[in-house]
């Protein structure tokens, strides 16, 4: 076995661990990540709403109801067969607002404790189910 010294790294308490920040404290997202959507403008084609969704879908486990809230995007795409049936219309604006402002503030993930008591919240609609786990 070969290791790639540049790709190696021991013995440090915080790094980046495929696409994640993890710290002695927990898991959180990466900011470049959230930068990355944030800065984006609305999506004018239909490759900008799949780049969207890609970029959103590496955040989902930091996002509340991360399918219900992305929904309009992939209906966006899903009545997109070609170039020129792309619209991007004010519900789809608001729900990509919502979401930039939804990345501010994402919560960090943590392993649960042993003997810990943990509370299973479920969100079911008729389009998408979510669940989180949380101690108290």
């Amino acid at each position: 076995m070969k290791l790639k010294p540049a790709k190696c790294s021991f013995g440090e308490e915080e790094g980046n661990f495929l696409g994640h920040i993890v710290t002695p404290r927990g898991i959180n997202a990466n900011l470049k990540k959230i930068e990355a959507i944030e800065k984006m403008p609305s999506p004018k084609r239909k490759k900008q709403v799949q780049s969207l969704n890609g970029k959103l879908a590496a955040l989902t486990r930091f996002l509340s109801k991360a399918a219900e809230r992305s929904r309009p995007f992939f209906h966006t795409l899903k009545n997109c067969a070609k170039k020129s049936d792309f619209k991007w219309t004010d519900e789809v604006e608001k729900a990509f607002q919502e979401m930039k402002a939804l990345l501010k503030d994402l919560p960090t993930l943590t392993a649960p404790i042993t003997g810990e008591t943990l509370i299973l919240y479920l969100a079911v609609s008729k389009e998408a189910v979510s669940s989180v786990l949380v101690a108290e």
